[in-house]
C-alpha cells in the first residue's frame, strides 16, 4: 500500500481466509499501519490447494476462522470503525434470507459487546 494518510482499505476477512492467509496476522499487520477503515466480518470453509480452489461461505460460528480471536485482534489494534456481517448462507425454503441475516447481526453484536467491554 502506498504510504499516505489518504489510503485505507475495506478489510474482508473472508477474502483473506480464501487466500489461505492467517486472518488474525493480517488484521494485526494492516491494523498496525492504521489502514483498516471498514470490516466485512465473514467466515468460510476451504482454502486454495495448488490448482484446486474451493470454499464455502458459512455462518459466522461454523467456519475455519476463529471469530472471537478475530474480534480480539480488532480490539487489540484499537480499531473503532464499522464492522458488518458480509455474505451469509440462506436457510432452505426461506424467502429473502432475513432470518440468517438477523442471526448473523445478533451474533456480531454480541461478539462486539463481549470483546470490546
Amino acid at each position: 500500500m502506498v504510504p499516505s494518510s489518504s489510503n485505507g482499505m475495506l478489510f474482508c476477512q473472508g477474502c483473506v481466509a480464501e487466500m489461505g492467509e492467517d486472518v488474525q496476522k493480517a488484521i494485526r499487520y494492516i491494523g498496525k499501519q492504521d489502514k483498516i477503515v471498514f470490516v466485512h466480518f465473514r467466515n468460510i470453509r476451504g482454502i486454495p490447494q495448488g490448482d484446486d480452489y474451493w470454499f464455502q461461505e458459512v455462518f459466522l460460528d461454523e467456519g475455519q476462522v476463529d471469530m472471537v480471536e478475530s474480534m480480539e485482534s480488532y480490539r487489540d489494534i484499537g480499531y473503532q470503525g464499522a464492522i458488518m456481517m458480509d455474505h451469509t448462507p440462506g436457510i432452505p425454503h426461506e424467502r429473502a434470507g432475513w432470518s440468517s441475516r438477523a442471526w448473523s447481526n445478533g451474533y456480531l453484536k454480541a461478539l462486539i459487546k463481549a470483546v470490546y467491554r
